[in-house]
């Protein structure tokens, strides 16, 4: 296509635009890849191509993360240089992302210009040359840094430990990061990109787009792809267990609350698949919830009242769900000497929700859990993120009425065996900090 474009156009999509106002996605099949679009009526759009690509489909140890980094580089139509200089000519914006299960490639552009952004993504699939020079020069020190940022936030180093022993480094287990420990080469970055980039291994996501030309441009710019990927991941099993991880504060990390002591407890939890069960969780994190809806107040939830008991501790309830698992707890960070009251405060809040609730309160915590769905579905990252994981497993879109709906079905007896099922699981604990200090798992439950 012509790298000069009429502004005439693009004018008539924005003003077209105006007159838009759909968030329901509509599903198509492209050529044999599935796509899903929601016209907003906004005036920019956004692309995103999901993958089956994320941590735990890969083939050696942090390679989906150098992958991450090694896309949106030269390809047998553009070099690097030109990519960057036509994106920014058009005003858009090229990112890459990285989940457990999934590899995500977004473009974000003023509506009118899908037709360059679609194929610039299409290109990255079918064209890429993996150059070698660009893998050592540009990709692995991208990785490296990004490494180090990880080891220096004690949120992001405790949560990626906290699923790694939890699924003892397995499937879902493994980490999000390459480590230096485990170098990755660009032979094995190059054969898990061809092996994940497939038709039946993708979907494409589009908001602020309409659904037919989104399922047009990919049948045109993606046709190349092969059929079948030959990633595979082993059904996760969670075991639970127990780490500790020495951490020094660096310099300037204080927003992080690096100088505090950091405590994470969790259970085994529920995947998508299982969706009774992850509807009574969801609730179950909106009840016990740890942050506040006033500003300047701590909150009146169980886990938001530990920070009135407790000077400078915070703690916050976590719902971690995916395809066939999941993991539920609370992240507790505090002045260490006091973390170990902390956690146990979070504890026995857990005890109580077993122990029975009144009405008015689980009417509270669905109110709250559908106010966040629905505002998941309300941020364009955040809906293609989740829509793409519902085509990629379910093939089919949950409507925002479905996950009313499943929450608005959640009662005191399931709330509370939900509890149970939780305290009945071998926990996973992670304490980040002064380990010789911070308290061990049967000092808090």
């Amino acid at each position: 296509m012509s790298f000069a474009r009429s502004a005439a156009p693009v004018r008539s999509a924005l003003r077209s635009a105006a007159h838009q106002h759909s968030r329901t996605f509509t599903t198509a099949n492209a050529s044999g890849i599935t796509t899903a679009a929601a016209d907003d009526g906004a005036l920019t759009s956004t692309v995103t191509v999901a993958i089956k690509a994320g941590s735990r489909y890969e083939s050696a140890p942090g390679v989906a993360h150098v992958l991450k980094n090694y896309l949106f580089k030269s390809n047998q139509k553009r070099s690097a240089l030109r990519l960057v200089r036509e994106a920014e000519f058009y005003g858009g914006v090229l990112s890459t992302a990285l989940t457990k299960e999934h590899l995500l490639l977004t473009a974000e552009f003023l509506r009118g210009d899908e037709e360059f952004f679609v194929e610039v993504l299409g290109d990255v699939l079918t064209k890429s040359k993996f150059a070698a020079h660009e893998f050592n020069e540009e990709v692995l020190p991208q990785v490296q840094a990004e490494f180090a940022q990880a080891q220096s936030n004690p949120a992001v180093l405790g949560y990626d430990s906290l699923l790694q022993t939890a699924y003892r480094q397995r499937s879902l287990g493994h980490s999000l990061f390459a480590s230096p420990a485990s170098p990755v080469s660009h032979r094995q970055t190059v054969d898990f990109a061809h092996a994940a980039f497939a038709k039946n291994n993708i979907a494409v996501l589009g908001s602020g787009i309409d659904a037919g030309k989104l399922s047009q441009l990919v049948s045109a710019h993606f046709g190349e792809l092969s059929a079948s990927a030959s990633v595979k991941s082993t059904a996760a099993k969670y075991f639970g267990g127990e780490q500790r991880v020495a951490f020094s504060a660096p310099h300037g990390a204080e927003n992080t609350r690096a100088a505090h002591g950091h405590f994470f407890i969790a259970f085994e939890g529920a995947g998508h698949k299982d969706a009774s069960q992850a509807a009574n969780l969801a609730v179950l994190r909106s009840l016990l919830g740890g942050e506040s809806s006033v500003k300047w107040s701590h909150g009146t939830s169980p886990l938001s009242q530990v920070a009135d008991k407790i000077v400078g501790a915070q703690a916050q309830a976590f719902n971690l769900s995916f395809s066939d698992s999941g993991v539920f707890g609370a992240h507790v960070s505090a002045p260490t000497a006091s973390v170990q009251s902390a956690a146990k405060h979070v504890a026995e809040a857990l005890k109580n929700v077993a122990g029975g609730l009144k009405d008015d309160v689980i009417k509270a915590a669905i109110a709250k859990a559908k106010f966040e769905r629905a505002a998941v579905l309300e941020n364009r990252t955040a809906s293609h993120e989740l829509v793409s994981a519902q085509l990629l497993e379910a093939g089919k879109v949950a409507t925002l009425e479905e996950s009313f709906a499943a929450l608005e079905g959640v009662k005191a007896n399931s709330l509370s065996k939900a509890a149970e099922s939780l305290l009945k699981s071998k926990p996973t604990t992670v304490a980040v900090g002064d380990v010789h200090v911070l308290p061990y798992a049967d000092e808090v439950l």
